[in-house]
């Protein structure tokens, strides 16, 4: 029973023994040693009383555990002795507890809701879009968290990224089967409440008829830059020109056209259109100036990888909210009353009919509506101009008049 002050470099020049194993105990904390296998195993342990009974306890290999943390777990093994609890029970209740966090994992729990009902009673069409949805992209930084940690801003934000990439139908696929597949998490007892419950499908939100006024537009304006990351450029872009939340989120360099000139224009290729209408947006200086300062990651303008569209709406529109908030409350004035991103096209179309005295085959054209009377019926067929520089002129006034101090 060789007694020395055990080091890094003398554990590692351990002669094994030619049978059996010899035990080294440490003179600088007694009763912790190593023991040296003839086949080469080398294992900590410590000898000390459990119950009153002298116990050995096997606290890990060399060289997966150094000496280092080798002598600290040694040193918890005797605290856990001295306060009259039992190291096995404990480690034996951290390895269970650390079983069962990687049996309720998201992608623990969803193989077996893919293995036990859907590949029982589903399908195999319905089954595979079931696995891209829970074993694809879209959910994989989701893979290692605990089930009970999703929240329903996760989902939010899942179901605007594939929207953002043109695939409305899509995301409320997605939405439905992870509807589907947490209710079944809530009758296995490993959820209290689904993050999906009360989260609405994209394409099925009913209309509104919030427009906001001039000076809450112009307040949003001084207030939007804010925002830290992507978002405060990003809302603004949707504030200036009006466009669909996921067309703009989307928003790819190699779509943007003459940039640094008055000519500048963003073309949308209809795969990423709402109606499948390729549509142009003249860009006004404003625009121009937020799209110039944004540092290019990637293919995407608005990114925090550089490979996916960002995600965190509900969050940062949140923050844009407390923030008007604190500017209203400063100013005398209540709370803005509730209003949603998709309100800001609304209230631009609205300006521009009633109070920039905009044609309404104008302003159809900016938001590339093809659903109103100047593109019904046989007018239809024949009205496909595309009025670019009617379009930049309306836009440019918009601009100026949520940008002006009033």
């Amino acid at each position: 029973m060789p007694k020395l002050r055990l080091t890094s470099a003398a554990v590692g020049r351990f002669h094994l023994p030619s049978t059996g194993q010899v035990e080294y105990y440490d003179t600088h904390l007694p009763a912790f040693g190593i023991r040296v296998s003839y086949s080469g195993t080398k294992a900590w342990f410590l000898m000390t009383r459990v119950d009153r009974k002298l116990t050995r306890l096997t606290l890990g290999r060399y060289p997966a555990m150094s000496l280092a943390d080798a002598r600290e777990k040694a040193r918890e093994a005797v605290h856990h002795v001295h306060a009259g609890r039992d190291p096995r029970a404990i480690r034996a209740n951290e390895r269970w507890r650390n079983e069962n966090e990687r049996l309720t994992t998201f992608e623990a729990v969803g193989t077996r809701f893919l293995e036990h009902h859907v590949a029982r009673h589903l399908r195999p069409n319905t089954a595979r879009e079931y696995r891209r949805v829970l074993k694809g992209a879209d959910t994989e930084t989701w893979a290692s968290r605990p089930i009970t940690s999703v929240t329903k801003d996760d989902v939010v934000d899942l179901v605007i990224r594939i929207d953002a990439r043109g695939s409305p139908a899509a995301a409320n696929r997605a939405l439905a089967y992870l509807s589907k597949f947490f209710n079944w998490c809530l009758e296995q007892d490993l959820i209290a409440n689904s993050p999906a419950s009360r989260v609405r499908a994209l394409s099925s939100v009913r209309s509104r008829d919030r427009v906001l006024t001039v000076e809450e537009l112009r307040l949003l304006w001084q207030t939007v830059h804010d925002l830290p990351g992507a978002f405060g450029t990003l809302f603004a872009i949707l504030l200036l020109t009006g466009q669909r939340r996921g067309e703009v989120a989307g928003m790819r360099w190699s779509e943007l056209r003459n940039l640094e000139t008055e000519n500048a224009v963003w073309e949308l290729p209809k795969a990423r259109t709402k109606n499948g209408q390729a549509h142009l947006v003249p860009l006004v200086p404003m625009v121009r100036q937020l799209l110039i300062r944004v540092p290019a990651t990637g293919p995407l303008v608005f990114t925090t990888n550089g490979r996916s569209v960002v995600s965190g709406f509900s969050k940062a529109k949140r923050q844009l909210d407390e923030a008007v908030s604190y500017h209203r409350n400063e100013l005398g004035l209540p709370p803005l009353v509730g209003w949603t991103l998709h309100d800001l096209r609304r209230s631009m179309v609205t300006a521009m009919n009633e109070s920039l005295d905009i044609a309404p085959h104008i302003v159809e054209a900016v938001v590339n509506h093809i659903s109103g009377p100047a593109k019904r019926g046989v007018a239809g067929v024949y009205n496909r101009a595309l009025y670019l520089d009617d379009r930049r002129r309306a836009l440019t006034a918009w601009s100026d008049l949520i940008t002006s101090e009033g």
